[in-house]
């Protein structure tokens, strides 16, 4: 799966428009957005069965588009009306994962169409409420899914627990706390067997599952006599999948453990999903749990970020480091088309955002394009 070299061309140029200044950063960043963006289209006029699923770059180069438009007109983007009364999880999750993400999304309404991408997908299998409703059936269940859940003792220790609370829907019961100015749901609350109670978190990330090669490549693998080989393969890569918990998911957990007293949390989980599409489908091949408790680690992390937090509330600008800035992670983020920082150009990033640091740069548009555009 690739841009064709129109489409290449194109992208490039229009990501040189809106600031970006090294080759470097605009090959990683297009690559993230082939995956975030890129979506498998069904062509029925296919006469082979194993091409019927095409994977298209086309969506990519169209929200480069829309981006540029947008930032044509920075002042006709509107703004939020509503103020930050109280903090919660997930904005101190999204401050400790990126300032300017945070800053945007509490300064403008923003309209992101996340298509077919990990976000919306993400999204979906959130609401499948997956530890909760299937988990008086998972012990006896034949979904392959389940069967690889259940060897993680987490996992197994959580679909046996008692389901107290569920954060999913709008009518979810949002906890507070008017001591520390926290409102927040999460998305589980257990009591395990010993009467403890935990909460979980949950979170789906698209991951390429080794155990699912194309149906074109299983054919070659069987002509050839190598498939047993082959899958024997395919099964120790898939359980040597390392599992990174990145920090702002374990502080979105910390801060629930840290504000809600109306349970006596002793622990929680966060939990990841791997997935992955088969034939344009998107199912879970892998779990990881990471466990977590207050102890003086935990709370001197969240602390420090609900300090810093607070802290760029009240002054309204803090330095930014742009040797900091992943631009596979910007190109991923939902955020990501009303922001300037990812381009490496502003030392400094203020709450509000502000309308004024979005520009567009110029950039000589390519020569071989312009009979095309």
């Amino acid at each position: 799966m690739k841009y064709t070299p129109r489409q290449l061309s194109y992208a490039q140029y229009l990501l040189r428009r809106m600031g970006f200044q090294t080759p470097k950063d605009i090959d990683q960043y297009l690559q993230q957005l082939l995956q975030s963006k890129g979506r498998y289209h069904f062509n029925p006029k296919a006469k082979n069965p194993f091409k019927a699923w095409q994977f298209s770059a086309k969506a990519g180069v169209d929200a480069l588009v829309s981006e540029m438009e947008l930032k044509k007109a920075p002042a006709n983007i509107p703004l939020l009306r509503s103020q930050l009364s109280h903090f919660t999880a997930t904005q101190l999750a999204r401050y400790s994962f990126c300032p300017a993400a945070f800053s945007i999304s509490h300064t403008f309404e923003t309209n992101i169409e996340t298509g077919d991408g990990p976000m919306t997908m993400g999204e979906q299998l959130h609401e499948s409420l997956r530890l909760s409703r299937q988990k008086q059936k998972s012990g006896t269940t034949t979904d392959p899914f389940y069967r690889r859940a259940w060897q993680n003792p987490a996992i197994a220790k959580i679909l046996r627990a008692e389901t107290v609370y569920t954060g999913h829907g709008v009518d979810a019961h949002l906890f507070s706390n008017e001591k520390t100015g926290f409102v927040g749901s999460p998305d589980y609350i257990f009591r395990d067997r010993e009467g403890a109670y935990f909460v979980v978190e949950e979170k789906f990330i698209q991951y390429r599952d080794p155990m699912n090669p194309s149906a074109a490549k299983l054919n070659k693998e069987e002509w050839a006599g190598t498939l047993a080989t082959k899958n024997q393969e395919r099964q120790q890569e898939w359980e040597k999948i390392p599992f990174y918990f990145f920090k702002n998911h374990l502080l979105q957990v910390l801060a629930y453990l840290a504000n809600i007293g109306d349970y006596p949390l002793q622990y929680g989980y966060l939990v990841y999903w791997l997935y992955d599409f088969k034939d344009g489908e998107a199912y879970v091949h892998k779990a990881g749990v990471k466990k977590l408790s207050i102890d003086s680690k935990n709370l001197e992390l969240y602390n420090h970020y609900l300090d810093r937090f607070q802290q760029f509330l009240q002054r309204g600008v803090e330095p930014f480091d742009v040797e900091s800035v992943n631009v596979k992670k910007c190109a991923a983020c939902s955020q990501s088309p009303y922001c300037m920082h990812k381009t490496k150009r502003f030392e400094e990033v203020r709450f509000p955002y502000r309308k004024e640091d979005i520009r567009l740069y110029p950039a000589e548009f390519p020569g071989s394009l312009r009979q095309q555009f």
